[in-house]
């Protein structure tokens, strides 16, 4: 849930070893440097829903992170279960949600997820797919998130191309946090595309953020395969257009009945 970059500072040597498991230390800062990201895609999500029926529905945000969309979502009378694989982002998205009726948080990894189906929709947004960095990850995650939604049910997801990448490698990101500055640095390897983002805080402390490029082809095989039809593609939230620019996807899959037999 690396959300997109801003304005940018002076460059720094990206290549750093991790010393902290990512989010255990950013959880707690997220919302100042990339809260907002989740907050611009609420009226997008709400639409589409809407659009396909969905008003009240039972919804699963996978990488749900501190829980900003998850709660607002409830708030708007869905009933939805937020699931991230960090301990310290469900902890603070437990705590935005504990005065917020139809919203649930659990640790989880979307690989993996041991849930009754029945969704009327699956989301995974913020470039968190970008964190599977083995396709055969990707096409488990397709697999499950399949498996759990209904017939017709919706899946949105979104997922940065490596244009991204490549456009702000080498670029560091500075935040005020408190009194001192959380650093971003980006450094992109382009045969693998595999990005490596490393936060340093002000305290020294150093978190290594690893994701990999995609694109629209790498996805289409994969969501065949487990009957999930892409019906919408966006440049982002806005619903631009997609083109040979677009540094972000934007996704609305439905779940169709299997053709098999």
């Amino acid at each position: 849930m690396m959300g997109y970059w801003r304005a940018c500072c002076v460059g720094v040597d990206c290549r750093s070893e991790m010393n902290k498991t990512p989010y255990s230390k950013l959880s707690q800062v997220y919302d100042v440097g990339w809260g907002d990201f989740a907050e611009s895609c609420q009226s997008f999500i709400e639409e589409t829903l809407s659009s396909h029926g969905i008003n009240a529905g039972r919804i699963l945000e996978l990488a749900c992170g501190t829980g900003i969309l998850a709660t607002h979502l409830a708030r708007q009378g869905h009933r939805v279960l937020g699931t991230d694989r960090s301990p310290e982002m469900i902890a603070v998205a437990t705590s935005r949600g504990v005065h917020v009726a139809g919203v649930e948080f659990l640790v989880s990894d979307m690989r993996d997820l041991d849930l009754k189906p029945g969704f009327d929709a699956v989301l995974c947004l913020f470039d968190s797919l970008n964190y599977l960095t083995i396709l055969d990850d990707v096409a488990q995650t397709f697999e499950s998130v399949s498996h759990l939604l209904r017939r017709g049910g919706l899946f949105i997801f979104d997922f940065n191309r490596p244009l991204i990448y490549s456009a702000h490698n080498g670029e560091t990101l500075c935040i005020q946090i408190g009194e001192g500055l959380l650093m971003q640095g980006l450094h992109y390897n382009v045969s693998s595309r595999i990005a490596q983002t490393v936060f340093r805080f002000p305290n020294g402390d150093v978190e290594t953020h690893v994701q990999r490029g995609y694109e629209m082809e790498h996805f289409q095989p994969l969501l065949e395969q487990t009957q999930l039809a892409l019906r919408e593609q966006y440049a982002g939230f806005g619903r631009r257009t997609v083109s040979s620019l677009s540094e972000r996807i934007v996704c609305v899959c439905e779940k169709i009945a299997s053709t098999a037999g």
